[in-house]
This record gives structure tokens, C-alpha cells and sequence, in this order.
């Protein structure tokens, strides 16, 4: 949903409660825009088909797009399906014509695995979409972000990164056999969306 100039403009004032200091569950009684929604707002026009999102969280995503499947190796509530590992998940080989990772691959540890098992969900002309902060502002948000999910569950684990750099997202993909689409920044240049597709050597 496209925010109107009013909303952007009160996002925009809001910026050092938004993106800093607030719990995002407390910007809705401020009536400002939360990361999450943002996020969201962003990457759900470029969804298509079924959907299977990978580090689900609540699994607003999947609610929001109005079908789809959310994992996840925790459980926050949300009902997304709860998974012991997101490179071994229950589902048979091309499944989905969408896979999303929303703010969640670096705090995947084995990436290069659930990437692996991604290629093997996606149809032959789904795609992947991912959205990113980079280490440094991502290393300097989750030393501060008091509220980050990853402090509600002990903080990081082995793996855990506080953000990925865009060559680093794009070498990992393309040991998979994905290939760039697109790639867009949003939230005041500060986050980054890329979408993969199957690369023609994958797909032969």
C-alpha cells in the first residue's frame, strides 16, 4: 500500500523513534509506519503464485499476501509451521513460485544450504526475494535495537550476522544457480531488495 506525502512526511519526522529507539510494536499509537510494514509494503507486489516464506517470524507476510506458507525455526506466535532446520523442509521439489527471506538470512546460519534448499522449491520460473541491511548499519542497529528479535530469544547465535553486504548476497545465490533481477533500496536508501530468478545454466 502507497504511503501518502502526509504519512511520508510523518515518517520521515519520526525517523530517530522509528528506527532507533522505539519498539516498532509501540509506532501504530504514534501512527508511524513500522520496519516490518515497510518492508512488507515493499515486497508484496512482486509476489506471485504460492508462496513460501522462510524465517516467517509472525508470519504477517503470509497473512498479508492472503495464502502461502511460513516457516520457521522458532515459534513466535504468528502460526507459521515451526521447523527444526529450513534447509530440510516437508515440502516436494518445485512447489513454489515465490520464496522470500525478509530481513532473516543473515540470521540463518547455514545460508548457503537453505539457499540450496530453496532451488530445489522453486518452480523453474519462480523467484527469490530477499531484503537486507547492511554489517554496518545492520552491526550498529543490533547493538542498539533493545527490542530486536534476536535478544527476545537469547541474542545471536554462532552464524548470526547483524547484516550482508550486496556482493555477498549475490555470490551465495548464484552458488545455487540464481541470477539477479533486480535489485532496489528503499526505507531512505537504508534497506536493500533484491529478487533472484533461475539462471539459464540451472534451468538446462
Amino acid at each position: 500500500m502507497k504511503k501518502t506525502f502526509v504519512q511520508s512526511i510523518w515518517d520521515f519526522i519520526g525517523i530517530p523513534f522509528r528506527l532507533v529507539l522505539f519498539d516498532q510494536a509501540w509506532l501504530p499509537f504514534f501512527r508511524w509506519t513500522t520496519l516490518e510494514d515497510e518492508r512488507l509494503n515493499f515486497v508484496l507486489p512482486y509476489i506471485q503464485g504460492d508462496l513460501l516464506d522462510i524465517g516467517a517470524g509472525f508470519n504477517t507476510l503470509v497473512k498479508r499476501y492472503g495464502k502461502g506458507t511460513g516457516v520457521d525455526v522458532f515459534d513466535w506466535g504468528g502460526g507459521a509451521q515451526v521447523v527444526q532446520d529450513t534447509s530440510k523442509l516437508p515440502f516436494g521439489n518445485e512447489s513454489f513460485d515465490t520464496i522470500t527471506f525478509i530481513a532473516c538470512l543473515n540470521h540463518i546460519p547455514n545460508r548457503d544450504k537453505v539457499l540450496g534448499e530453496a532451488r530445489r522449491l522453486l518452480k523453474p520460473d519462480g523467484k527469490i526475494i530477499i531484503t537486507m541491511i547492511d554489517p554496518i548499519l545492520g552491526g550498529i542497529g543490533h547493538a542498539i535495537w533493545w527490542y530486536s528479535e534476536d535478544k527476545h530469544r537469547g541474542g545471536m547465535i554462532e552464524g548470526e550476522v547483524g547484516g550482508m553486504w550486496t556482493q555477498d548476497i549475490i555470490k551465495l545465490c548464484e552458488a545455487q544457480g540464481f541470477q539477479l533481477a533486480l535489485e532496489r533500496r528503499f526505507v531512505y536508501g537504508m534497506n536493500h531488495f533484491y529478487m533472484f530468478s533461475q539462471s539459464a545454466q540451472n534451468e538446462n
